[in-house]
């Protein structure tokens, strides 16, 4: 009976322990919190009064550089990772994903452009096929290419993308096959139907209303038609934009580290200047004033910043409107209509919406300073070290052998 009391006793012994463990580690993180603390406001706002004149200025040689290098070193890394994203968007993502909605939407309706004059027999076999079918041609295989050279893709993606460009090649081909035999109806209609399932998988049937339909992609093994293709990179290229444009982890940390170190370094320069100003009577510290400048610039790199971010974050609902909500049916109509205002699902007008936020979110003036910040701290700590040393040899030089230090 004593045996089976002490195992059922068991479980309560190993939760006391769990909770004796825990409770140390809990007063060991406190005290180790509680000594950090202790030397951040030792070395960021130590009292005037009560402090030897060299182990405050041994203080100072040690913090403020150390918070200069700190400030900087993550502001700079934290702006030209939001910087370096919004010009990826700008330069790369956003043109890409306009390229293949344009070369998606251009060869559908070169689809219902060659079904239509087919359709007309001997007169397509004389005359050949429409304009538009070989202007819209000849733009799907443009967009292809320059989304090919837009940097935007992965390796992998472009291999791909060069599959599809030879797609569609091949499907031009048979466009022309079907136009040879345009008066051969078994031949014609075999052609342009192989053609059909060469662009799309899931093909749509044109009706008097809408003559250019737009064909649902396929996923997984069957996507294996040139539209499916194409919406396959256009997802892949939305959810990169879509984690270029979001908040990520690092960025706040570093955007916090920064903002708490340069609260530290503002409060240490102006405690130090208070400090000159009474020991050692100088009333303005020109080396302490030129490494402060550099803090003039924080609040506008940091709107820059915000600016960045929010308008990253405008974008993605404007590509996933170029992926989901563009039709053949709209580029046509925008087509035909050019001075009836711009339509709002229409390519050209995403694009300049997309164009205009992220030209508007940004300062114009900061191009390029990115790179610099970090460099510009580090000048900044040396400037800082060397004032303060130089104040602290100059006063161990003029203090009297056996004087109060």
């Amino acid at each position: 009976m004593a045996r089976q009391e002490s195992r059922r006793l068991a479980p309560d012994g190993r939760l006391r322990s769990v909770a004796q463990d825990t409770l140390r580690l809990a007063r060991a993180v406190a005290a180790v919190t509680a000594e950090l603390v202790r030397r951040v406001h030792r070395y960021a706002w130590p009292a005037l009064t009560g402090h030897r004149n060299r182990a405050y200025l041994r203080d100072r040689l040690v913090a403020l550089p150390l918070l200069t290098v700190v400030a900087f070193g993550a502001l700079g890394w934290a702006y030209a990772d939001v910087r370096g994203d919004s010009a990826y968007i700008r330069e790369r993502a956003a043109p890409a994903l306009v390229d293949l909605a344009d070369a998606r939407a251009s060869l559908l309706i070169a689809q219902g452009e060659a079904e239509r004059n087919l359709a007309e027999g001997r007169a397509a076999e004389l005359s050949g096929l429409s304009e538009r079918y070989r202007t819209r041609i000849a733009r799907a295989t443009q967009s292809l290419n320059q989304v090919t050279r837009s940097g935007a893709l992965t390796v992998a993606e472009e291999q791909q993308l060069r599959v599809v460009s030879a797609l569609v090649v091949d499907y031009t081909g048979w466009i022309g096959r079907a136009q040879g035999h345009a008066t051969d109806p078994v031949l014609r209609d075999a052609e342009l139907t192989y053609a059909r399932s060469m662009l799309c998988s899931q093909a749509v049937a044109a009706t008097g209303r809408n003559p250019y339909p737009a064909c649902p992609a396929a996923t997984g093994t069957g996507a294996t038609s040139i539209v499916d293709r194409v919406t396959g990179l256009e997802g892949r290229l939305r959810a990169r934009l879509a984690d270029r444009a979001a908040w990520g982890a690092d960025t706040i940390a570093a955007a916090v580290i920064a903002a708490l170190a340069f609260a530290l370094l503002a409060v240490g320069l102006w405690r130090t200047g208070s400090f000159l100003r009474r020991r050692f009577r100088i009333r303005l510290s020109i080396p302490l004033a030129v490494a402060a400048l550099p803090l003039l610039a924080v609040p506008f790199l940091t709107a820059d910043a915000l600016l960045a971010l929010d308008a990253q974050h405008e974008t993605v609902p404007v590509a996933d409107a170029l992926a989901e909500r563009t039709s053949p049916r709209t580029e046509t109509i925008a087509e035909e209509r050019p001075f009836a205002g711009p339509e709002p699902g229409a390519i050209e007008t995403l694009r300049a919406r997309m164009d205009e936020g992220l030209a508007d979110g940004r300062l114009a003036f900061l191009d390029g300073i990115a790179p610099f910040v970090f460099p510009t701290g580090l000048l900044g700590a040396a400037v800082i070290a060397g004032a303060l040393h130089a104040y602290r040899r100059e006063y161990l030089v003029v203090t009297r052998p056996g004087a109060l230090a």
